[in-house]
């Protein structure tokens, strides 16, 4: 049967605001300029004769994915509405995304596979987004690789505007959890976007932009605090910032011969670092 290559591109919050929490306090309100990179895992799907759906990670970073992951969950969603229409699938997924890493490898995966079953007449754009929704709050922002403003309503807005930048991601050899990162946050910030109003997109609002949960991550984990510092010494970047709940620390540069001797400088005194040279999209 014929295999289909996809691949799956990480994100990046170039900013990332809480607006606010559920008076449960299990549910923050996020605001985000969101973009994707050239880094991505690949995936092969095919269909099967098997009774059962197959998934198989391989690549540097599958360890200890687990059993019940974002894949498993959206399969096991869809078969139980039938949508699938009793079609089974072997699904190989080669991790170059690290996991807790911010880049939303898991999430992105999900989105890439819903947005294979769309373009193969499985499922509505409306079941689409809706199943999106129910894997995962931030499946939603991978169904394609155009840039998108999340509203803290949790609608999703694709923006026109190239943003352009060379990146250097820059990860601890440990991830943050994202609920351990969330609970302890206590930075919020004003709405900055507004689903009624033109949002106006320009560098000077993208560098003067941040990351809520820095904070609270940096709290957690004061050494990525202190690699935040490292970075920022370097005066060919343009900003330097945390995507999503980390661990990566993005550096982002206007020229790509700055970046490219930014990562070999790095790779040289970050030896304790996955360090690796991307672009936006």
């Amino acid at each position: 049967m014929e295999i289909h290559k996809l691949k799956s591109n990480a994100k990046i919050n170039i900013n990332l605001n809480i607006t606010g929490r559920s008076s449960s306090k299990k549910i923050h309100f996020i605001e985000s300029l969101v973009v994707f990179i050239g880094l991505s895992d690949l995936i092969n799907i095919q269909e099967t004769n098997s009774k059962s759906h197959k998934i198989i990670f391989k690549g540097k970073f599958y360890k200890d994915i687990p059993k019940k992951n974002t894949v498993f969950k959206l399969l096991n969603l869809l078969d139980n509405k039938k949508l699938l229409r009793k079609k089974k699938y072997k699904i190989t997924i080669k991790k170059n995304i690290p996991q807790k890493s911010g880049m939303g490898g898991g999430s992105m995966n999900a989105a890439t596979i819903l947005s294979f079953f769309f373009k193969k007449g499985l499922l509505s754009l409306n079941q689409t987004k809706s199943y999106a929704k129910k894997i995962s709050s931030d499946v939603i922002l991978g169904l394609n690789n155009k840039a998108k403003i999340l509203y803290s309503n949790g609608n999703v807005k694709e923006i026109k505007k190239k943003i352009k930048y060379t990146v250097l991601l820059v990860k601890p050899f440990y991830g943050c959890a994202t609920k351990k990162i969330f609970a302890i946050n206590k930075t919020f910030s004003k709405k900055q976007y507004f689903s009624n109003k033109k949002i106006n997109i320009n560098e000077r609002m993208i560098v003067q932009s941040k990351n809520d949960l820095e904070r609270s991550a940096f709290k957690k984990y004061p050494k990525l605090k202190t690699l935040k510092n490292k970075l920022l010494e370097n005066q060919k970047a343009e900003f330097v910032r945390m995507t999503g709940s980390g661990s990566t620390l993005v550096v982002y540069f206007k020229s790509k011969v700055s970046a490219k001797n930014a990562l070999k400088m790095y790779k040289r005194k970050l030896n304790k670092c996955w360090c690796i040279l991307s672009k936006i999209i």
